[in-house]
């Protein structure tokens, strides 16, 4: 299992919500490191291990002789197998300081997970623990107006969005204790409404850094 001295957070929603602000604020924090996105670089893997876990109940149960068709797939070991796919995503990813105390990144692309998405986040609760998410919710047709979206199908749009959104407070409730529920309307121009974020990481509020913070304009 990979190791942080006091757990992870990862900020998850779809493209153009303000996770960029969230990552920020989580930045700021002492001894929190929060990389950007990767890809969904951690879906491929989640993929991997799923197949050999799978493979080796079907084919593991007995020594294959060499001949066989799925010979040496009862010699792997997947608990291994995922903890070391873990820790190299965490090296070469995320590649924390020494100092860092809670690391994690946010990501876009969770949607890709269909049909998988609750046993992926378990996935990632198990393997990066203890794990919290921060969930970034936004009105859909705002996010049809804002960058790359405006080129988009809005029907398209708003089936991601809604979907996403469905997913997130669903797990959210099943795991109300590691999760955090943030909605942009509430948010922009409110600074203090991260009070409540920072309760929930048990963090120090510092109502003048996130005001500061809050009020800058990201680049992108």
């Amino acid at each position: 299992m990979a190791l942080s001295p006091e757990g992870y957070v990862f900020v998850i929603t779809y493209g153009r919500s303000g996770s960029t602000l969230i990552q920020t604020l989580l930045q700021s924090i002492n001894g929190y490191f929060m990389r950007g996105e990767n890809a969904n670089a951690l879906w491929p893997l989640f993929q991997s291990i799923k197949r050999i876990e799978q493979a080796k109940i079907e084919h593991g149960y007995r020594e294959i002789e060499a001949k066989g068709p799925w010979f040496g797939i009862n010699a792997v070991d997947p608990d291994r197998y995922a903890r070391r796919l873990v820790n190299i995503f965490v090296e070469e990813i995320i590649q924390p300081p020494e100092d860092a105390r809670v690391i994690g990144f946010k990501e876009i692309r969770f949607h890709e997970a269909e049909g998988e998405f609750d046993e992926y986040l378990e996935f990632i609760a198990h393997h990066f623990s203890p794990a919290r998410f921060v969930f970034n919710l936004r009105n859909w047709q705002d996010v049809a107006k804002s960058g790359w979206w405006k080129n988009c199908d809005p029907d398209m749009v708003k089936a991601l969005v809604e979907k996403s959104d469905a997913q997130f407070l669903s797990f959210t409730e099943k795991h109300p204790d590691s999760c955090f529920v943030a909605q942009y309307e509430e948010y922009v121009g409110e600074p203090n409404y991260w009070r409540k974020l920072f309760d929930f990481l048990g963090e120090t509020y510092d109502p003048a850094r996130v005001k500061e913070l809050s009020a800058r304009k990201l680049k992108h």
